[in-house]
């Protein structure tokens, strides 16, 4: 069964299907190479827009309508235009049957009411022209990459491994004090013997059961060292992510993959250690066995050889089973989170059935996929358990037979049955952990999409400007933004220069691209073409800590967190200054609200602002920018919810600061009070005016 790519962002569909068919076409191009090399956005890809890249990619693609009888006739892979929102690849095509490919969910095999639910008549058959070479980058997150022992981890796991081995002599040695005293003692009388047996190994117990709660210390610290080490880092790395990588990903999914980090963790630091000490224990067992009894140890090699190859046998259907339960359980978490963060929505709607009948619709499936994936690891505890029971009744007769015949004596086969219960549970174990090492590869596969996206452009690097302070001057030069490369520019050619203290306003139409051009002023957006000066210098030049440090931003979805009223407006900052936190509340006209609470600036925001107000919580934002004394401020619609009179003292607030203001409004107050007004419409800058003049850029 082929491991295809599922997707990853909420319309990445497209490049999916040309991942799976390059995949079937025998010249893998990865998903993440796709995704650099043809960035995308939340928008998705149209048919047409999937051939072009097919052809950039070297494929020949051949556009086709047909009929839901046709489709056994295509030529695979082809790609399916899907429910008029999604795309599928049809990987086999047979009389009987299709095997389909959905980016979302995995391989399925489509029933005839599923097709005409879903198929829309249009197809793209694929194939490789000569041009079509392998593109090769990373795409799948190794588990032995996540490995990073220091000297701090290295002491430790070395104690745990001298420990496991003193262990292992323990239950090595055990078997011995079976046969001496069953054949040196018992069969012989000696109640001597058989005390001195039982004080050395009652004292070997003892030393034993300290060695195990010492080595389950040890363990338990290496856990959670190599545990706080590897979430760390991949929290490091998460957040360093560019900004549209999130805003492609829906949150539940974000967290999911956030979330894969535990079975990995999980494996790394406990699998480790356990694989090493069992994979010894087998070994040594096993040669004692050998030593004992070769045929009965041939006999025991054997029934491992068979469970293994029946665990291999069906790692592709529990992987297959594995991944559905997963992505079923994250679709049911998806659904209960959207939920609660739209909690009044439904309210106002009155549509709390629908929205149960949606989860729980959600919820079903997770349970039916989890219940699949439990039968399935049930039935191979059943046949580990048959395994079991007919080797230990084939080593008991044969066992038996050696007795009558004189070639063993009763405490050999007792010290025999010993290791091969021994080897047994440990021999199977090490199999069942490598099984789970290959299907960890479902949850390596999610954090690869973190792991291997590449971090915002020059994000802790140190600036060339260190030192230099911002004075507030800001210059477009041919400025344009898309997306992404196939779609049309929201804007381009913009050339505009703001003075230091100058208050600009942006107007125009909702949809051109007025949130989308502050953005790229403070560089959460990469520009497509051209350039953004900041006092003369490029933002690069700054790097984008220094930029966004040096700048105080507004932006409409901007969110409180948890915490106080101060501790927001410092934006949690270790040493807060309470009284610059005033002066920002007062600038923001809100110092007023929080002296009339009855904690003042030591109340609680609630959840991402909840216990305030909307032009509160507009406010708050406001004082927050104001709080690291820029001497740029961006703001869009940053007093939406602000009555005019509030909004007039807020403006003159702003005015006295004498710090330069790029606002975007609709307000005629705001816009009136401007020097200048940029006017943004189809993509361009137009004219504007304010104070009865017209200025023209």
């Amino acid at each position: 069964m082929h491991d295809y790519p599922l997707q990853d962002e909420v319309a990445d569909c497209g490049l999916v299907c040309l991942a799976v068919a390059s995949q079937q076409l025998g010249v893998g191009v990865d998903l993440a190479t796709l995704r650099r090399l043809y960035p995308m956005s939340s928008r998705g890809l149209t048919m047409r827009e999937v051939r072009d890249i097919a052809t950039h990619m070297g494929m020949t693609g051949r556009a086709v309508s047909c009929e839901i009888e046709e489709l056994a006739q295509l030529r695979t892979p082809a790609i399916l235009h899907w429910g008029f929102q999604h795309f599928v690849v049809l990987v086999k095509a047979g009389r009987s049957r299709l095997v389909v490919h959905d980016p979302a969910v995995g391989r399925i095999t489509p029933t005839a009411k599923e097709l005409s639910q879903q198929f829309t008549g249009a197809a793209l058959e694929l194939r490789a022209s000569p041009e079509f070479k392998r593109r090769s980058a990373p795409s799948e997150l190794a588990t032995a990459s996540w490995f990073r022992f220091g000297r701090d981890t290295w002491s430790p796991l070395l104690q745990i491994l001298l420990l496991s081995v003193l262990l292992q002599i323990y239950m090595v040695a055990t078997p011995f004090f079976i046969q001496l005293a069953v054949d040196e003692a018992a069969l012989k009388g000696d109640a001597q013997l058989l005390s001195v047996l039982a004080w050395g190994f009652g004292l070997f117990c003892a030393f034993n059961a300290c060695a195990s709660l010492l080595r389950g210390v040890l363990v338990a610290r290496l856990t959670s060292a190599l545990g706080w080490d590897m979430t760390t880092r991949l929290f490091r790395h998460m957040v360093r992510l560019p900004l549209p990588w999130f805003q492609r990903r829906r949150l539940a999914d974000v967290l999911s993959r956030f979330d894969a980090i535990g079975p990995v963790r999980d494996l790394v630091s406990g699998t480790l250690v356990s694989a090493v000490v069992d994979g010894i224990l087998a070994i040594v067992t096993l040669a004692m066995m050998a030593f004992v009894s070769l045929p009965l140890s041939l006999v025991t090699l054997g029934g491992l050889l068979l469970y293994a190859l029946t665990r291999l046998a069906a790692l592709p259907l529990n992987m297959k089973f594995g991944g559905a339960a997963m992505m079923a359980r994250i679709a049911e978490n998806g659904k209960r989170i959207e939920t609660v963060r739209a909690i009044q929505t439904l309210k106002v709607m009155g549509a709390e059935n629908e929205r149960e009948l949606h989860w729980s619709q959600k919820l079903a499936d997770s349970l039916r996929q989890d219940q699949r994936l439990t039968l399935a690891n049930l039935s191979f505890s059943t046949i580990q358990s048959l395994l079991d029971g007919l080797l230990r009744i084939v080593l008991t007769w044969m066992g038996v037979r050696a007795i009558i015949d004189g070639q063993m004596t009763i405490g050999v086969l007792y010290a025999f049955l010993s290791y091969q219960t021994q080897f047994s549970a440990k021999a199977a174990l090490l199999v069942d952990q490598y099984i789970k090492w290959r299907t960890t590869s479902l949850y390596s596969h999610r954090l690869a999409d973190i792991v291997l996206t590449p971090k915002e452009k020059d994000i802790d690097a140190p600036p060339a400007c260190a030192g230099i302070e911002i004075a507030g001057g800001i210059e477009l030069r041919g400025l344009a933004f898309a997306y992404a490369p196939h779609e049309r520019p929201v804007f381009s050619n913009l050339s505009l220069r703001v003075a230091p203290g100058e208050f600009v306003a942006i107007v125009g139409p909702s949809g051109a691209g007025k949130s989308t051009l502050l953005k790229v002023l403070c560089g959460l957006y990469p520009a497509s073409a051209g350039e953004v000066l900041l006092d003369g210098q490029p933002l690069a030049a700054w790097g984008p800590k220094a930029v966004r440090r040096g700048l105080g931003v507004v932006m409409q979805d901007d969110e409180l967190l948890s915490g106080t009223i101060a501790e927001n407006v410092a934006f949690f900052d270790e040493a807060i200054d309470m009284e610059w936190v005033w002066h920002c509340l007062r600038t923001a006209a809100l110092a007023g609200d929080v002296m009339a609470m009855p904690l003042r600036a030591e109340t609680p925001v609630g959840d991402m602002g909840a216990a305030l107000s909307g032009g509160q919580k507009q406010r708050l934002l406001l004082a927050r920018a104001l709080y690291r004394r820029p001497r740029l401020l961006v703001l869009d619609e940053a007093t939406s919810h602000v009555d005019a009179a509030c909004e007039g003292a807020i403006n003159a607030a702003l005015k006295a600061l004498k710090i330069t203001r790029i606002v975007v409004a609709h307000r005629s107050e705001t816009i009136a009070a401007a020097d200048r007004v940029i006017r943004l419409e189809h993509g361009r800058i137009a004219f504007g005016s304010t104070a009865s003049r017209m200025t023209e850029v």
